[in-house]
């Protein structure tokens, strides 16, 4: 037994050398990630100065991978009057998620809607969410079934009436008009919507929207004509004041070339070193909340539902300098809380919205007095986009 181990000793070890010396020869084995082994994409940055919540950081975690696979797109229609009106959104939104190639188009709400409701008949839909102060759009959309619904986890905290109890639409933000005058040049600083009517006022001194332009001035006005009748717009037209389309050129302009004031300004001025604002204690004042929703024909419904757990995070709407969406979010500091304001009511507005008759009325009223509207859109008109500083950017259709 000996002898036999003895002889087949050196061919085990030479079986063994050989093997070691092929694997050593052999080609290194490929490390290199599979798509279905690869690691998932990381979020970016949490947002600054911000309150995130686990469970709404878990969802973004999960729709920015379904996104992501989805094709790293998302086209977004926003209401308003000014081409960079939702830059700061839009890029925090990137920031978070910069995986995702967000395109974001900013024109009238009304004309967005228009367009929407054309290439939803025609079923060529160009963005995936819109985000709108039109909310009797949000209505009619729902009832002919062309919205996708979703309740992300921040939606359970807007408050009663915000979101659609179905998941329609949610609440992006909280937005306001209130009075706004110069810092220099002024008496003595208005209280009242009646102060405007004073003489120093007279003669281009005011600087105003077309009421019959935009719908949420319009609807300060017709609650101005409910308090102090017509008569108020007969006294309002004899000021001779100047109007200009949209809303964010008559608050650049308050405290600059002569202009003391205007009706409908900003809680924050866009440039506070020349004017300052005041919100009414006992005359009625906006405060209206911007729907958005994902539609069914959406391309990128994965981004868009991402979008839209963003917004109505706790993280989002903890950033905000104005009243949020939700109830669990702090009112900003120099504001008390909404609910103090009785003369103040955003389900209000979008009951007057859902009365289009109504609307169309209290247009044709206000066009008696201060004759049609006259100009370029906002977004377009070199003056305007020149007090603001901007350039036009390209359409979006």
């Amino acid at each position: 037994m000996r002898k036999r181990h003895a002889k087949t000793l050196p061919m085990i070890v030479g079986i063994a050398l050989l093997g070691f010396v092929l694997a050593a020869c052999a080609p290194a084995a490929d490390t290199t990630s599979t798509p279905e082994s690869a690691s998932v994409s990381s979020l970016g940055p949490v947002t600054p100065n911000s309150t995130p919540l686990e469970e709404e950081t878990a969802e973004f975690e999960a729709l920015y991978q379904d996104a992501i696979a989805e094709g790293g797109q998302l086209t977004v229609w926003a209401g308003g009057d000014r081409p960079n009106q939702q830059d700061a959104l839009a890029k925090l939104f990137s920031d978070r998620f910069p995986e995702i190639d967000i395109h974001m188009a900013v024109d009238l709400s009304k004309l967005h809607g228009e367009k929407i409701s054309e290439q939803l008949a025609s079923e060529t839909l160009v963005p995936d969410v819109a985000q709108l102060q039109t909310s009797h759009d949000f209505d009619r959309w729902k009832e002919e079934g062309e919205l996708l619904a979703f309740r992300p986890v921040g939606v359970a905290q807007q408050f009663p009436g915000y979101a659609d109890e179905d998941g329609a639409f949610l609440s992006l933000r909280v937005n306001s008009f209130v009075p706004q005058y110069a810092k220099v040049g002024v008496e003595t600083a208005p209280s009242s919507y009646l102060d405007f009517l004073e003489p120093e006022y007279a003669d281009h001194k005011l600087v105003l929207p077309y009421p019959h332009d935009d719908d949420a001035v319009l609807y300060v006005y017709t609650k101005i004509v409910e308090k102090y009748g017509e008569e108020f717009l007969q006294r309002l037209a004899d000021q001779n004041p100047t109007f200009l389309r949209g809303t964010a050129a008559n608050d650049m302009l308050v405290g600059k070339e002569g202009y003391l004031a205007t009706l409908t300004g900003h809680i924050r001025p866009l440039d506070p070193q020349f004017s300052d604002s005041y919100i009414p204690e006992e005359d009625p004042f906006l405060a209206w909340v911007q729907r958005t929703a994902i539609f069914k024909q959406a391309q990128n419904p994965a981004a868009a539902k991402l979008y839209l757990a963003f917004i109505a995070s706790k993280e989002y709407q903890s950033v905000l300098p104005s009243w949020s969406t939700r109830m669990d979010v702090p009112t900003p500091e120099g504001l008390r809380p909404l609910s103090d304001y009785p003369n103040a009511d955003p389900l209000d507005f979008i009951e007057w919205m859902s009365d289009r008759e109504g609307v169309a009325q209290a247009e044709a009223l206000m066009e008696s007095y201060f004759g049609p509207v006259v100009g370029e859109s906002p977004l377009t008109d070199p003056y305007l986009l020149d007090v603001l500083g901007l350039e036009a950017r390209p359409g979006t259709a």
